[in-house]
């Protein structure tokens, strides 16, 4: 069973959006994702959106998204990013959801042999950071809190793979950590994924491999070529 990672997928089937107007690498891109998708993932296998999944505003406009999303193969776990204005409650998002979908905010489940978990994240600020993003930092702290605790009580005794999803890249463009950064290496998190980033000269400056013991990755869609990233396996970390 392979793990893959694609975020930043925009979909927008209720109301199209031309987002070629931004680059022209997106023209057409579901069907580019949608067939590199169907060429490398298997039916076991699981697949980790992490945010922007649709364009969407409300769950109505949603349901077309999430109805060509299930007919992929694979069982996905979605957790929310920016410009996912639909996005409530995560009991009620979790009523929409098809099947193959599940998901995460602020919380953690356990799915094909391994641990999921997640919060949306945030940008890091460019300067020194004013006291309402302090305060905006503070309340994502006690989300990736949370949802690592209920990671830590999924796990149990087991060394299980733990990846976490977080939106927006958890180290600046300096490289310097947001904080939760440190939680995930305290927590033993297997991997992490994000995307986001969309502007070429910012790929190379992403954060990636292995850092203080917890493995890095950018996927957002544009990044990686429309291809699901393959990320790791059941076996990973398992003792």
């Amino acid at each position: 069973m392979n793990i893959w990672g694609i975020s930043d997928l925009h979909l927008s089937f209720a109301r199209p959006d031309r987002r070629e107007r931004y680059a022209a690498r997106w023209r057409d891109h579901a069907s580019k994702v949608e067939q590199n998708w169907s060429d490398l993932v298997q039916p076991d296998d699981l697949v980790l959106l992490p945010g922007d999944l649709s364009m969407a505003r409300n769950h109505r406009d949603l349901q077309v998204d999430l109805e060509w999303l299930d007919r992929l193969p694979g069982v996905k776990v979605l957790s929310r990013g920016n410009h996912d204005r639909w996005w409530n409650d995560l009991d009620s998002i979790r009523r929409l959801l098809r099947r193959s979908q599940l998901a995460v905010d602020r919380s953690a489940l356990t799915t094909q042999g391994v641990v999921v978990c997640g919060s949306t994240g945030r940008a890091s600020p460019r300067n020194e950071p004013q006291p309402e993003e302090a305060e905006a930092a503070a309340r994502e702290l006690e989300s990736f809190d949370q949802a690592l605790e209920e990671a830590a009580r999924l796990r149990g005794g087991e060394r299980k793979p733990l990846y976490v999803l977080c939106h927006f890249p958890p180290f600046d463009a300096y490289a310097r950590p947001a904080p939760w950064v440190e939680r995930f290496e305290r927590a033993g998190v297997t991997a992490c994924l994000y995307g986001h980033i969309h502007i070429e000269g910012q790929w190379p400056l992403a954060v990636q491999g292995t850092v203080r013991g917890v493995r890095y990755f950018c996927v957002a869609a544009d990044a990686i070529g429309f291809r699901p990233l393959r990320v790791g396996s059941r076996r990973d970390n398992v003792t």
